[in-house]
């Protein structure tokens, strides 16, 4: 048996920043629970991100692939560039450099330890249980954070949420060595090569760049090659596709799940916080998880550190953050989930309509964008409205009630 004050299941982007915005700011005693033999094996992300986590939570330049200077957007024939500066992350040194800055404040990491349910007392979350070493270890805390990701162990153990009712994706990437004669990340939503989702390039320093794609489960199957092909099929079509880049090697592959909905989901009880993908937190438009990841991270840690000064960890006080992700977040994400579901269903003509309004916006609305504060004004202009679209009025009309 071990005790801590705060115990963290999950060493993704989401735990390990909780685990260092406690550590930077308290003596508390944390433990991270990581179920992978090292943090650089939980290698599940294409790494692309922005100025709010590189320069917001002290990001080092030796994790940073590449900086630049804008993003493309395209659908089968068309083709917009916006000025929106992004990063692109080795996203296992990322990791690794989280965690290493968190053990140096105190932190206590554990590896190869996956967390397979909650300690109770009382009905108030009191610990884990674990398997480390071949054995089986409890770990209490006064404070358990789940952070496990799409799985949420904890979560769907206790009922906060329901991994299985939400909406389910794939992403698989290659991570290649030669050419591509372009110096901004590249989206480009097109059923030819990603049924249901979007493709992408992302540069990754000399010689280097990430190719991969990804989807929505019930559009992909809308929107798939009758022959059913794979999403390494996909991949390779996508690599082979266009004149721009040259691949001479694929030096990396990796791949990961998602299970999304609109994020308004019970982040919290007695003794227990959700962050990062454990309680659904990445855009549902666009499908970014770091960055809302370790916002959830740095909200939850503001309200449990309160909660432990107050000697009070109750879903009472803990909801603080509930509260607030969902007057930041929360309700920004159930309109984007609404353009999500239209954005991955549009035919080519729509795909090519949108990705030419997008090429419109003016510099105030590409920073909204950036931020995903777009106004319902700058979501009415992006859309390319088809008759088609009136059928998904149903659907659309419960995820506006749902939450």
């Amino acid at each position: 048996m071990a005790e801590y004050d705060i115990v963290v299941a999950g060493g993704g982007p989401a735990g390990l920043q909780f685990a260092r915005e406690i550590s930077h700011r308290s003596a508390h005693s944390v433990a991270v629970l990581e179920r992978n033999e090292t943090l650089r094996d939980n290698d599940k992300s294409t790494g692309g991100t922005f100025h709010q986590v590189v320069a917001g939570y002290d990001i080092p330049e030796r994790v940073i692939m590449s900086s630049n200077p804008g993003v493309i957007f395209e659908g089968p024939e068309a083709s917009e560039r916006l000025e929106i500066p992004n990063y692109v992350l080795d996203f296992p040194a990322f990791l690794a450099y989280l965690g290493e800055d968190a053990a140096e404040r105190g932190v206590d990491v554990f590896t190869g330890s996956r967390v397979s349910g909650p300690i109770l007392e009382d009905e108030t979350v009191a610990g884990v249980v674990a398997r480390q070493n071949g054995g089986v270890r409890e770990f209490y805390a006064d404070v358990v954070v789940d952070a496990t990701g799409p799985a949420g162990v904890l979560t769907s153990e206790l009922g906060m949420w329901d991994p299985e009712a939400a909406q389910r994706g794939i992403g698989k990437e290659f991570e290649v060595c030669g050419s591509f004669d372009r110096n901004s990340m590249l989206f480009r939503f097109d059923h030819e090569y990603a049924p249901g989702g979007y493709a992408w390039v992302f540069p990754a320093g000399d010689g280097v760049f990430k190719i991969g794609v990804c989807w929505v489960d019930d559009f992909y199957e809308r929107h798939r090659r009758p022959s059913g092909d794979n999403i390494d099929a996909y991949v390779r079509r996508w690599i082979e596709s266009d004149s721009r880049w040259d691949v001479e090697e694929i030096r990396g592959v990796h791949a990961g799940e998602v299970a999304s909905d609109n994020s308004i989901n019970q982040r919290v009880g007695d003794g227990i916080v959700a962050v990062g993908d454990a309680v659904s937190s990445l855009n549902p438009m666009f499908g970014e998880g770091i960055r809302p990841g370790m916002e959830s991270a740095e909200m939850a840690a503001d309200v449990v550190l309160d909660a432990l000064r107050k000697g009070n960890i109750s879903r009472r006080i803990l909801s603080a953050y509930e509260d607030r992700w969902n007057r930041k977040r929360g309700s920004r994400w159930k309109i984007q989930r609404i353009v999500g579901e239209l954005l991955y269903d549009f035919d080519a003509s729509q795909q090519n309509r949108f990705v030419r309004n997008v090429g419109q916006l003016s510099g105030e609305q590409a920073a909204r964008l950036q931020r995903y504060e777009l106004t319902l004004f700058d979501l009415l202009s992006l859309y390319p409205f088809a008759p088609k679209d009136i059928t998904k009025a149903p659907t659309l009309l419960r995820h506006i009630r749902v939450g």
